[in-house]
């Protein structure tokens, strides 16, 4: 357990040098989300170790990679789910915090195998949730994508 909070205190370090050097730096990112859904609806959430709140899965974009590639690699590498098939797109968003200038594509995954499973160290829990039952936590952006998906968001709600 001391050693899993250790490296948790490393990633969480890890974060906060991140987000400094993005307010300096500002580069132009690109990362992507997955919406998960069971059979019911339910949607798979996580939450990091280094981070607070549950968010959906996803992650960075890396060179010579496709956003769907990217959304399907960040989903098996965090929670074990294989993408099957092409995902559909919710939208793109911009995402100006902390300097930076971020680029997240939110795909729906709705044919899936596999996990879900979470490693312990970057991820620490994964658990699915009905549309009406999400946890008191779950992060702003995390709450606009989901109204957005059901339609419950007026435009000014999505930013």
């Amino acid at each position: 357990m001391k050693k899993l909070l250790a490296k948790s205190g490393l990633l969480r370090t890890a974060h906060l040098a991140r987000v400094g050097w993005l307010t300096v730096a500002r580069p132009l990112t690109m990362g992507v989300r997955a919406i998960i859904r069971d059979a019911d609806g339910a949607v798979l959430m996580i939450r990091h170790s280094y981070v607070d709140g549950w968010h959906l899965p996803g992650g960075g974009v890396d060179r010579n990679e496709t956003v769907h590639q990217a959304m399907a690699r960040e989903v098996r590498e965090e929670v074990g789910v294989e993408v099957i098939g092409t995902a559909r797109m919710l939208g793109l968003y911009a995402r100006f915090r902390h300097r930076s200038s971020d680029h997240v594509s939110v795909f729906v995954v709705d044919e899936w195998r596999g996990g879900p499973e979470v490693d312990g160290l970057e991820i620490v829990e994964c658990r699915f949730f009905g549309l009406d039952a999400l946890p008191h936590d779950t992060t702003p952006a995390t709450r606009r994508r989901l109204a957005e998906l059901t339609g419950d968001a007026a435009p000014s709600d999505l930013w």
